[in-house]
């Protein structure tokens, strides 16, 4: 698919910080994966009422981990699962904002997402961080998928045992044809990240020096651009009913 527009899929660690005021069973909890990938919007929903956010670390197990505290603690109006997503595809930029309509796992699980209007794409989930071109291409052709993370399958499960209507919104921040280093992938799959991390693996290997700078710059498109998305989002749209599996 050549064009910039996402095609519809056809249908055969960490700790929670109070943004305003959590009022209970009607508040939108917005997960991330990264501070990095939260801090914008933690700026911007500062004014918002009844937002939490919570940065759970990455992978499955860590965001499974903090999804059940935060529903066992009280019942919210929807669960946001936000952050950075690769893209699977040619056409997407980074710093582009997808709201998925549905969730699928390498086994071929599904789970309808309460995207609304805005949705359009499929995201694929995986337990590792997809860092070659050509291994994002071939994910994207087997899954039919547009974008690829590593949280939202074990959120929207959680979400539809719970009955809270779930919503992902993913900002590109490696484009199809942009590949990590090997050390990279290591540090971004090996827990939370850190700054004494990222230090000590320039210690070891100043050629990465460029590349981190790259990332920087692409992350922090990303995240502005996440931000804006959100920030809309969660002021503008009443949460949506909860949907079931596929």
């Amino acid at each position: 698919m050549s064009d910039n527009s996402v095609r519809a899929p056809s249908v055969s660690e960490g700790a929670a910080a109070p943004l305003a005021h959590a009022r209970g069973s009607d508040g939108t909890v917005v997960l991330f994966a990264l501070e990095r990938e939260a801090a914008p919007f933690r700026r911007k929903a500062r004014g918002l009422p009844a937002v939490r956010v919570a940065v759970t670390g990455i992978g499955g197990a860590a965001a499974g981990r903090t999804v059940a505290r935060e529903l066992a603690a009280a019942k919210p109006e929807r669960v946001v699962m936000a952050g950075f997503c690769g893209a699977l595809r040619d056409g997407l930029a980074v710093g582009e904002v997808v709201v998925p309509v549905e969730v699928v796992d390498d086994a071929g699980n599904r789970w309808a997402c309460a995207s609304g209007e805005r949705g359009r794409g499929r995201l694929l989930t995986t337990n590792e961080l997809i860092a070659g071109p050509d291994d994002k291409r071939k994910l994207g052709r087997e899954h039919t998928a547009d974008i690829v993370d590593m949280e939202s399958t074990t959120v929207v499960a959680a979400c539809q045992t719970a009955g809270v209507p779930f919503l992902g919104v993913r900002v590109v921040s490696d484009a199809v044809d942009t590949a990590l280093a090997p050390e990279l992938v290591q540090l971004f799959t090996g827990g939370r990240l850190s700054v004494w991390k990222v230090l000590r693996l320039l210690l070891r290997k100043p050629s990465l020096l460029g590349e981190f700078r790259r990332l920087d710059r692409d992350t922090r498109l990303a995240a502005r651009n996440l931000a804006d998305a959100l920030g809309e989002i969660v002021t503008n749209e009443s949460p949506p009913v909860a949907t079931g599996g596929l």
